[in-house]
This record gives structure tokens, sequence and C-alpha cells, in this order.
């Protein structure tokens, strides 16, 4: 059964591989100042961003322990979005990988388009976690759930400067004191290719056995270094909310974002 489910994990990855290849698409960056494709989240918690019709998004992030978290997102339409993903740890090394149970989900919806007075606002659903399958309950990070986030871009000499801010509600599991939380993020760019992004959400209605109520910081680097490709490494955890946390910890991911 376990070779069974690791030969499958590869040919999906596999698959992916070709189906970028087989058709002609035009790939486009997210980072800095010059990017032609949204960023879709500050560092784990959604902005307000959608892809365009016909674009999309195929990333991995690598997390503690060897484990490895696949995403694929697709521009269904001009506001809204459909995503699927899967994650496994541990993915290398030794033993059996603890596999989330379910393919999980993100759709967005845009409700209103970014100008020159207002904020881009979207309204989602994202049921994909990070981290371990804690217990078989949960995953060590919680996903951000329904979900309606806000993103405003401001233009000044240092480049480009991405505020963005929202309130969510967990469902997977739901939120331990049956409140809703909130989030705030600040995106900068320091170059045409590179971006640096903060955020900050409360964890006033998690579980303690889980997390404390100190919130979750976290910061990443983003850098694209050629069409199509955006790297990042991201510094989770830095109030050290994560109730048996050592320390912050060191997350990698890449993406590529193309258009059909």
């Amino acid at each position: 059964m376990n070779q069974f489910q690791n030969s499958l994990r590869l040919i999906v990855l596999m698959t992916l591989l070709i189906l970028s290849q087989q058709y002609p698409v035009m790939s486009q960056g997210s980072a800095g100042s010059k990017a032609k494709m949204p960023r879709m989240s500050i560092v784990d918690m959604p902005t307000a961003r959608i892809l365009p019709p016909k674009a999309y998004r195929v990333s991995g992030i690598i997390m503690q322990e060897s484990g490895i978290l696949t995403q694929v997102n697709y521009g269904l339409t001009k506001n809204v979005n459909l995503g699927f993903s899967y994650s496994a740890m541990p993915f290398l090394g030794e033993g059996d990988p603890i596999l989330q149970p379910l393919l999980l989900f993100e759709v967005r919806a845009r409700l209103y388009t970014e100008s020159k007075n207002r904020p881009a606002i979207v309204l989602g659903v994202n049921s994909q976690g990070l981290g371990a399958w804690e217990n078989r309950r949960r995953f060590e990070f919680n996903a951000p759930g329904i979900f309606v986030s806000a993103s405003k871009n401001i233009s000044w000499q240092a480049g480009i400067l991405s505020l963005h801010g929202g309130i969510n509600y967990p469902i997977m599991p739901s939120a331990y004191s049956n409140t809703p939380g909130a989030f705030v993020g600040i995106e900068q760019s320091f170059s045409k290719n590179v971006t640096i992004a903060t955020e900050y959400s409360g964890t006033w209605n998690e579980d303690p056995t889980f997390m404390n109520k100190n919130g979750l910081l976290n910061c990443a680097v983003k850098y694209s270094p050629f069409k199509g490709i955006n790297l990042t490494i991201q510094a989770r955890d830095l109030l050290e909310s994560r109730a048996n946390g050592n320390g912050f910890l060191r997350y990698a991911g890449i993406e590529y974002i193309g258009i059909f």
C-alpha cells in the first residue's frame, strides 16, 4: 500500500510537469516591482488577488521533517479561481509518511477590483493547513478557512508597497472558541524581482493544546529569477506560538505561473 501511495504521488507530480510542457504558455513572475502576476498569499494568509482567466499556478513548499505541500490553482473566469492541494510529512527519508486525509481545495471570488480609492476585496474558502497532521485531528498551522481579504497597492519611491488585511473563520477544524480570526500583512518590493513580506494573524480562537495566544508572525523573501519561476524563503512563527515548538521554523517554496 505504501509503495502504491508513493507511486501515485510521483505520477501526479510528473503529470503536472508534462502538462506544463504540452500546452503553449506564457510564463510570468509574481515578485518585485515588475511582477506581471498576482501574489496569492502574504506568507500564509490570502491576499485579495486572483489569477486572470486561463492562468495557472503550480507550487510546492518544503516544510520541516522533509514535509512537502503541492498546490495547483487555475483562473476559471475573470473573477473566480479554483485550486487543489495535498501534503505529506515526512516525504523523504525513512518511515511511512503521514498523509493528509483528503485532497483539499481553495475557491476565490473577487467582489471588487482595486481602484484608486478602493482596495480589491475577495471572498473565499481555503481548507489547506500547513505542517504535520496532528493526532489525525488538525494541521499544525490551521487553514484560513472561510475568509474575506482586502489588498491595496501603493507606488512610491522605494517601489510598490502592498497592504493586506482580512477576517477568517477556520473550518478544519472549526475555530476552538467559535470566534473569527483576523490578519494583517505588508509587502514591499525592493527591486524589479524581489519582494519582502510580513504578516501577523491572531490566535485568540486557537486550541491552547496546539497554539498559545501570542499570534503568528511570519516573514518571507520572494524572488523571481526567471520568467514564470518564483522562489520563496519563509521564517515562520517568530513569536513562538506553537505549544510544543522549539524556535521559529524555516520553509522554502517554488512556484511556476503560466497562461494557457
